[in-house]
């Protein structure tokens, strides 16, 4: 029997496993779950160096425990927790962890993506009237994601994971023409120079896609995590399009499980695995995370479904 590490190389290296590897991009259920909580900034910005110790101590106790209660294929570990430790916690995590998950870290910066409310008007009037400026701009971000990128890398990680959320639930930040322009060759190039890195790189994005999936696609991502149901993103027709292309993550849709409705949490499993599962390239969770307030009964149902149905 492969080990949950070995099951999510096998994907990523185009065979299919003994059975679908599981992760999650967050997991904010750690109090309820284990009694321990994830290190705040505020926590951090107030220690004393030896009590910064014993914070990053329990940060990697509590990733010891979802290891081992959930058996996940993959941690993220960043450069910095709050700004201390870098370069630290990245090859301590692979010394603890690296024999039963893979590692990776987040880099969502380095192109455009959606603005928030204060910010939007003039983040749009940028684009039609400036877009000098916002190519100027765009091309800072991108290399401050690839020198991102290197130390990552340098410092251990098995993957990389750019999450950048491009959707809204009915279309894209930009469209897909703008889109084209402002964010895909930039977004093209964090790919490539990841790859000459040696690593490969899994998109997460809520939202609706479908207009630009053609152009994301097309920067060389080796994965796509979320397929927002709530953004009209359906696995079986992405699945149909990219399957031979795409590693797939994702889709069961997060807003089942803010209840414990057992009959529909268990029918959208099924329904991930009937369409995702299917010639492997498919790594099973939740559209987005496990994010604070979700009743744990439902993530522990969502797992019990998944249990019977991951075994190829």
């Amino acid at each position: 029997m492969m080990s949950s590490k070995k099951r999510l190389e096998e994907v990523f290296a185009g065979r299919i496993p003994d059975k679908v590897p599981h992760f999650e991009l967050v997991f904010q259920l750690e109090k309820e779950v284990f009694g321990k909580s994830w290190p705040t900034y505020e926590q951090m910005s107030k220690a004393s160096p030896k009590e910064r110790e014993y914070l990053l101590e329990e940060y990697f106790e509590i990733w010891e425990l979802i290891l081992e209660k959930y058996q996940w294929s993959a941690i993220q570990l960043p450069c910095n927790l709050h700004g201390y430790f870098d370069g630290k916690i990245i090859p301590e995590g692979k010394k603890r962890f690296g024999d039963r998950a893979m590692i990776y870290d987040f880099n969502g910066s380095g192109t455009f993506w959606m603005p928030t409310g204060s910010e939007m008007e003039e983040f749009y009037v940028k684009f039609y009237e400036r877009p000098d400026e916002a190519h100027e701009e765009a091309r800072a971000k991108m290399k401050a994601s690839i020198e991102l990128a290197r130390r990552q890398v340098d410092q251990g990680v098995d993957f990389i994971c750019i999450n950048s959320d491009y959707g809204f639930n009915d279309g894209p930040f930009i469209s897909p023409k703008m889109f084209s322009e402002f964010v895909t060759p930039y977004l093209a190039e964090i790919v490539d120079k990841m790859h000459s890195f040696g690593v490969k790189v899994i998109l997460h994005s809520d939202g609706d896609l479908r207009s630009i999936l053609d152009q994301l696609v097309s920067t060389g991502i080796d994965g796509y995590q979320s397929i927002d149901p709530q953004g009209h993103m359906d696995i079986a027709e992405v699945k149909r399009q990219y399957g031979d292309r795409l590693i797939l993550m994702g889709n069961v849709k997060t807003s089942l499980l803010q209840e414990v409705d057992e009959k529909s949490i268990r029918e959208a499993v099924n329904y991930c695995m009937t369409h995702g599962k299917p010639n492997g390239r498919y790594i099973f969770s939740t559209s987005n995370c496990i994010f604070a307030g979700m009743p744990v009964e439902s993530y522990h149902i969502m797992l019990d479904e998944y249990e019977k149905l991951a075994w190829y």
